[in-house]
């Protein structure tokens, strides 16, 4: 495991703590406010993920995210994590891990992610280390396969155990931990938090800044914007929207999807033999999302599997209207029924999208009640609670280095 910027190191100066993750893109989109935090208590901040694979952001926003770590004085180094279940990548990430371990002597590790938080919390055990665990949704819900709860359920029970602190950011998550794990506490936070500031509600978008979304991602003027975020996988569901848009019958709209990963050509196929092909748009991963939120005009969130998705909250934030498939996360943001949709079928959606792109007085009134709701996961009541939650890690640590 290699140190990206070792020559920041205090040389023992300050108590270190140490933030693990499977991918940078995690860091980067949910953990930054986190991170600030630790380095407020005044700890020396290490953070362990995988900058090469499996990230949802492009190149450029890891290399600005290693950046931005430099310029934090925070030390960051290369964990080959994988996402997904291998034998040889977990061994080889569990050795990286234990090596950096006995390297450093850290006071606590935070850790997220399946696998990530698998391999911490076993090193972690080994080492005699204190560890918090964020749970970004349990891969077991109402409605999951049985495959996942044969796999994921009996592993996230028996970790529990080595757990200090379990964090959830979803009340079913929170439930089913609370009344079946030996976590040592357990917490729930709402989401990972928006940043409510940087999103504008929609009725400060200008004619010039509608053109230029237009002009960019080669949309009609006339056409109406639908809006999705999130990876080109599977999960994300995105071929339910291209069906229930050739279902729609209607040339004056457009799909824009802001995203990457492997299922692009496949969803352009399919949208192809559809016959919709001219009226979806994927331009890959999109670093400034605030003002595309800002000129779309309307949110379809459709997964089959969300913990508290940021992208909705950010939405919401914006004044989007917001269609979203009825699971876990998301129907505890958008509370009206008659907004969700079963992510597997595509006539609700249709339907859905057709009363809602025919009234503007639905639209209106979902804005406003999307405004509102967010508030309550805004990123300051998050880092209210999540400051809490680290000095319980202070205290249970005694304030000294591993326990």
């Amino acid at each position: 495991m290699s140190a990206g910027n070792k020559s920041r190191s205090y040389a023992g100066a300050k108590r270190k703590v140490l933030m693990l993750a499977s991918v940078a893109s995690m860091i980067d989109q949910f953990n930054l406010p986190n991170l600030r935090l630790m380095q407020e208590m005044e700890y020396e901040v290490h953070v362990a993920c995988n900058f090469k694979q499996g990230n949802t952001c492009d190149d450029i926003q890891i290399l600005r995210l290693k950046k931005k770590l430099h310029m934090m004085h925070m030390i960051w180094h290369q964990w080959d994590c994988p996402r997904s279940l291998s034998s040889v990548a977990c061994i080889r990430a569990y050795c990286q891990l234990w090596k950096l371990t006995g390297q450093y002597c850290f006071a606590w590790m935070h850790c997220q992610s399946p696998v990530g938080g698998a391999l911490a919390r076993i090193v972690a055990h080994q080492r005699g280390i204190r560890v918090l665990y964020t749970v970004h949704g349990f891969h077991f819900y109402k409605g999951a396969s049985r495959k996942n709860w044969v796999l994921y359920y009996p592993v996230e029970k028996f970790l529990a155990n080595w757990t200090d602190i379990l964090v959830t950011v979803n009340k079913e998550d929170y439930r089913i931990a609370r009344q079946q794990f030996s976590a040592g506490c357990i917490c729930r936070i709402p989401g990972v938090g928006v940043d409510t500031s940087k999103y504008v509600p929609k009725c400060g978008a200008t004619s010039k800044e509608r053109k230029n979304l237009c002009k960019r991602f080669h949309i009609p003027d006339d056409a109406s914007v639908i809006l999705s975020v999130g990876e080109l996988n599977k999960g994300k569901n995105h071929k339910l929207v291209i069906k229930a848009l050739a279902d729609l019958d209607r040339t004056d709209v457009c799909y824009l999807i802001c995203g990457q990963g492997i299922w692009k050509k496949k969803l352009q196929k399919y949208a192809r033999r559809l016959g919709v092909g001219s009226l979806v748009r994927m331009p890959g991963y999109q670093k400034d999302m605030q003002w595309i939120y800002k000129n779309a005009d309307l949110f379809v969130f459709p997964s089959m599997r969300e913990g508290m998705p940021v992208a909705l909250m950010e939405a919401m934030a914006s004044g989007l209207p917001c269609l979203v498939s009825d699971i876990r996360g998301n129907k505890e943001l958008i509370t009206d029924v008659s907004l969700r949709f079963s992510p597997d079928r595509s006539d609700e959606l249709r339907d859905a999208l057709e009363k809602m792109l025919s009234g503007s007085a639905c639209m209106d009134s979902c804005r406003k009640q999307n405004v509102d709701k967010i508030s309550e996961y805004s990123q300051k009541v998050v880092q209210e609670k999540m400051r809490r939650i680290y000095e319980k890690m202070e205290f249970k640590c005694g304030k000294v280095g591993a326990k």
